[in-house]
């Protein structure tokens, strides 16, 4: 990637304690000038937008007063110069060549995204926490890279897309846009995600998730993976391992609550995980 033929377009919302971890780790071995980062601060009443200041100079900070993800992404595909664009999560972890390897294969020929693969820290969580995740990983969606929080999107990509909408389920969104087979699955790339703790907050977070896919249905009819499909795979899968059975238990369990929670409450609130989101002894000054 040159200076300028590749730009990170990264929202923030109060995300202060994991912002910096965020561009050390994805800017460790770029070179001068590469890529073009845009963070979007959104609706922020900390110090996001003076930690990105202070620490990375190089990177360009918007400050946007509502609190909205995709006003934010959009805010920041308006403002990049690049021809393609990686749009990633603030709490995310992707090293530079993982970066440069999505926005490579965004870039072949016919194709307008590429995703790599999800690896979990489950790091101080409850021990039902790491049972979900020891069954969430098994399934067969993931398999086939994960389409979230690491995307990148070719100039032909970015142009059938246009500009997001206001939902929840953004990565669903655009998931549905871009026909599978214009999806280039990196396997070599991984990038890392912080669980929750707490079983509170895992519940609340994969309740976010249900509420935003049924109001993505409702509003966008679009192309949907298989879910009863998937949902039979990750059965066989489990089912062939004894190992994994009384973790399904308590996968079957969360998501059940999730559920349940998220028809009791229909509006758009945003249940972010703050379970990993604490000063860390170096950042508290």
């Amino acid at each position: 990637m040159n200076a300028r033929s590749s730009s990170v377009v990264i929202p923030a919302h109060n995300e202060e304690t994991v912002i910096g971890r965020t561009l050390e780790v994805l800017l460790r071995d770029a070179r001068a000038g590469e890529p073009e980062v845009i963070v979007i601060c959104n609706g922020c009443s900390d110090r996001t937008a003076s930690c990105v200041r202070s620490r990375f100079p190089s990177v360009t900070v918007l400050e946007l007063e509502q609190a909205s993800k995709t006003t934010a992404i959009n805010a920041g595909l308006a403002a990049s110069h690049g021809d393609a664009v990686l749009l990633l999560d603030a709490d995310i972890e992707l090293q530079t060549r993982d970066a440069r390897a999505l926005l490579a294969a965004a870039r072949r020929p016919g194709m307008e995204a590429a995703i790599g693969h999800m690896d979990t820290n489950t790091e101080g969580a409850h021990w039902m926490v790491r049972a979900f995740y020891r069954v969430w990983m098994e399934h067969p969606y993931l398999r086939k890279g994960k389409f979230a929080a690491s995307i990148a999107l070719s100039a032909a990509g970015l142009k059938r897309v246009g500009s997001l909408p206001e939902v929840t389920a953004d990565d669903t969104y655009l998931r549905c846009m871009i026909p599978a087979d214009r999806v280039a699955v990196v396997d070599s790339v991984r990038f890392l995600v912080r669980t929750p703790r707490t079983v509170r907050s895992l519940v609340h977070v994969r309740a976010r998730s249900y509420r935003g896919n049924r109001e993505l249905a409702a509003r966008y009819p679009c192309r949907e993976a298989d879910s009863a499909s998937e949902a039979q795979g990750l059965l066989k899968r489990v089912a062939a391992r004894p190992a994994l059975w009384p973790s399904a238990c308590i996968y079957l369990a969360v998501t059940l609550a999730a559920r349940h929670l998220s028809r009791r409450d229909t509006g758009t609130r945003w249940e972010r995980d703050l379970t990993t989101r604490t000063l860390s002894a170096s950042q508290d000054h």
